[in-house]
């Protein structure tokens, strides 16, 4: 098939990679689903993005959620902003992750961008994210996967570091979706979930070995989908911003499960999903290809 040359409308940084992705921190990934790359990210890029993501916060659009308690400080969060800010849709098909995901899928034919989503805890935001895995929203198959989560500010314990519970990613299960926020229009979407219910992990927390994921403005954070993790509020003075992208191999497929993320109108309502057949490859105008 031909694939559409995707326009950008804005000057962007051109800046790649600082670096490669080394043995130890691919390594890392491998083992515990879940790995800390520092300083790769291009300063201009953190600057770009971090004022890109307060854009869209301040924008206030109504497809945005807000996961945070009624009069608590606002945890954001909207998926898809690359199809409505050029700022987002050249960080995803123009930027250094391409690199990292072609590193990290190295026996990848293609790469194709799946989605991004935002994430900001606002200063005080003490919701908490829920433990869960990323593939159980996700309407795709297979193991070519990546999910990297790029920090624009500090992150620490103490502001909303993600917690992965290293290994989890090859117990071979995939856990019940759970809402990120208890409306019948989250829960709804989720209660005919084919998958398991998920330990409580929180109860259990000393029985487990975890990765917490403090990290510095150039850092990345690699996860797999499958990959059990969480986080916990922000009850620090200052903000926690950041974008995370999937990217998805040629061996990855549709696979519209009866809980995916396209049938919680409340997170994804302000996009059409495609229409593709169930095992069909994802290259479609929703999710482009990256490489090469």
């Amino acid at each position: 098939m031909s694939i559409p040359i995707m326009t950008i409308d804005i000057d962007y940084p051109k800046e790649g990679l600082l670096r490669p992705i080394s043995d130890g921190e691919r390594a890392a990934y491998e083992r515990d689903g879940a790995a800390i790359v520092k300083g790769v990210i291009p300063e201009e890029w953190v600057h770009f993005m971090r004022a890109a993501v307060t854009r869209i916060v301040e924008r206030a659009d109504p497809s945005a959620q807000n996961y945070a308690n009624e009069g608590d400080p606002q945890f954001f969060s909207q998926t898809f902003p690359w199809m409505f800010d050029d700022a987002f849709k050249a960080w995803a098909i123009r930027g250094p992750l391409i690199d990292v995901s072609r590193q990290v899928m190295a026996d990848a034919n293609t790469i194709t961008f799946f989605y991004d989503q935002i994430f900001s805890k606002a200063p005080g935001a003490t919701k908490r994210t829920p433990w869960h895995q990323d593939l159980p929203f996700l309407p795709i198959s297979g193991d070519q996967l990546v999910r990297i989560w790029v920090p624009f500010d500090r992150v620490t314990a103490d502001s909303g570091a993600i917690h992965y519970l290293r290994g989890s990613h090859r117990w071979g299960v995939i856990y019940h979706p759970v809402g990120f926020k208890k409306t019948p229009m989250v829960t709804d979407t989720y209660v005919n979930s084919p998958y398991e219910n998920m330990p409580d992990f929180e109860a259990d927390y000393g029985s487990y070995e975890w990765l917490v994921a403090e990290a510095e403005p150039g850092d990345l954070l690699l996860h797999h989908p499958l990959t059990v993790h969480g986080s916990p509020g922000n009850t620090t003075g200052g903000y926690r911003r950041a974008v995370a992208s999937f990217y998805a191999g040629d061996q990855a497929v549709w696979n519209p499960h009866p809980a995916n993320m396209f049938n919680n109108k409340s997170l994804t309502g302000h996009v059409t999903a495609p229409d593709l057949k169930p095992g069909a490859a994802l290259e479609c105008d929703m999710f482009p290809r990256a490489w090469p």
